[in-house]
């Protein structure tokens, strides 16, 4: 028997609650309010879902993104459709994604539009652009220190962090410091 759409899924310890139209508007309203790239968007998705109403615990959540950050594609994208997913199955799935994507398809469509048709030869766009790029970086580095506080639970994960960060400064393929970093936080844990 199929249940009418919008209403309330039945609640486990394992799957928050939520209706299909509420789940869309949800992931509609983070990508509207997603600026600063995967870092900035993902620190919002985890204060919202993982501290504030606890659909899942934070370890569940740092898994989750270490297995998404290691695969390709957009991380927050893809936390978005498997929190979705959570919360209403492969419908759920669907439309957090959808909903996620939208506002930035369609503001890209507009300035792309408004790019063909006017360039950058208006007034203050040049400007604008400058402006964007700094409060751009102050979100991104706003939210890697929100996801570091909370990933990065003890010393060694920390000395890993810096050395990885070293690394990718230096130049090594991101999936060599990966599996570097992942296999001396291994031996690390078994002393």
């Amino acid at each position: 028997m199929r249940r009418p759409a919008g209403t309330m899924r039945a609640v486990t310890p394992d799957r928050p609650s939520e209706p299909l139209p509420r789940l869309f508007l949800r992931f509609l309203r983070f990508g509207a309010l997603a600026w600063g790239g995967p870092v900035a968007q993902i620190a919002m998705i985890r204060q919202e879902l993982v501290e504030e109403e606890r659909w899942v615990d934070r370890e569940r959540f740092n898994r989750v993104l270490a297995v998404y950050q290691a695969l390709p594609g957009p991380e927050a994208h893809e936390l978005c459709v498997w929190f979705g997913h959570l919360a209403g199955g492969r419908t759920g799935g669907v439309l957090a994604g959808l909903g996620f994507m939208l506002p930035g398809f369609l503001l890209m469509l507009a300035l792309s539009w408004a790019y063909v048709r006017f360039g950058l030869r208006l007034d203050g766009v040049q400007g604008a652009f400058a402006g964007m790029q700094a409060a751009v970086i102050a979100l991104v580095v706003r939210g890697a220190a929100v996801i570091g506080r909370h990933a990065l639970t003890g010393s060694s994960l920390w000395v890993i962090a810096v050395l990885a960060f070293a690394a990718s400064l230096a130049g090594a393929h991101f999936a060599l410091v990966l599996v570097v970093a992942g296999v001396v936080e291994m031996l690390a844990r078994r002393g």
